[in-house]
């Protein structure tokens, strides 16, 4: 099965004039969505052309449904390049082997979630004034990970150079497969080897039950729950912005994947705290 990115955005959204004229039948989430990620190229429904990061699957607004949340996406991430499947085994004598079949590998989450945190942000801007106090990401079916993207996330940090001064202060929580036998501390010391230029990653904290990984009947994983420790990360943002939060995400699965490069399914939230 394909690997799953699955989004929620916690928080709220304020009605303006305009929410009537948005809101209908042609014009909800996963339209909005789908056309702000074609436009950046991030995404296609084109039948001639291949996704550049995801393909996209569902999403919804859930303001008034299911508070604090606001809406979810879900994307499929099996848009790579075709490679060769392996061989489930080896050929009986007196057979060759059949042509090998092909899949398209899969994206790694890491370079994916600023961009989709962003889209994900614009499409609900487009209901209203959105007041974002955190983001969960649940993945599922996993492939085992093959390189770290520590290089590409560096690439990233001049975008936060500029930023006037407006750090936040928040929370990472995250489910109790995420690090398996590994500790919070291991992944805070992985950060903190990272050049992470104004993200600031650490101590490790208790979790206020408020703040802990929490699924929704539309969570493609139900048996998600919250690390078995209590504990999650402590991180200052130089701003409190999706791109910010994408990559504080991104980052924190890079990280963890290094640590535990075969987890298949796992949950993480960054919520705001200050």
């Amino acid at each position: 099965m394909s690997l799953l990115l699955f989004v929620e955005a916690f928080g709220q959204i304020l009605h303006d004039e305009n929410l009537e004229r948005v809101v209908s039948d042609e014009d909800d989430l996963y339209s909005i969505f789908l056309s702000r990620s074609e436009m950046m190229g991030w995404s296609t429904m084109s039948a001639h052309d291949r996704p550049m990061l995801w393909a996209m699957h569902e999403a919804e607004l859930a303001a008034g449904i299911d508070t604090p949340r606001i809406g979810w996406v879900q994307v499929g991430l099996d848009v790579g390049d075709f490679e060769p499947a392996r061989p489930s085994s080896a050929p009986v004598q007196g057979w060759a082997y059949a042509p090998l079949a092909v899949h398209r590998r899969d994206i790694e989450p890491a370079l994916v979630l600023p961009a989709l945190i962003q889209c994900f942000h614009d499409a609900l801007r487009r209901f209203g004034i959105v007041e974002l106090s955190g983001l969960q990401v649940t993945a599922n079916f996993l492939d085992p990970r093959t390189q770290p993207w520590q290089s590409r996330l560096y690439a990233m940090l001049n975008w936060f150079n500029a930023t006037l001064k407006g750090k936040a202060d928040a929370l990472i929580s995250f489910d109790e497969e995420f690090l398996g036998e590994h500790t919070e501390a291991e992944l805070v010391a992985r950060l903190r080897r990272m050049n992470t230029g104004a993200f600031e990653f650490g101590p490790v904290v208790a979790v206020p039950e408020q703040y802990s990984i929490r699924t929704g009947i539309e969570t493609p994983i139900h048996r998600i729950s919250p690390a078995s420790s209590g504990l999650g990360i402590s991180v200052t943002l130089p701003e409190w912005t999706p791109s910010a939060v994408g990559w504080t995400l991104a980052s924190v699965v890079d990280a963890a994947r290094l640590i535990k490069p075969d987890v298949n399914n796992f949950a993480v939230r960054v919520t705001r705290v200050r």
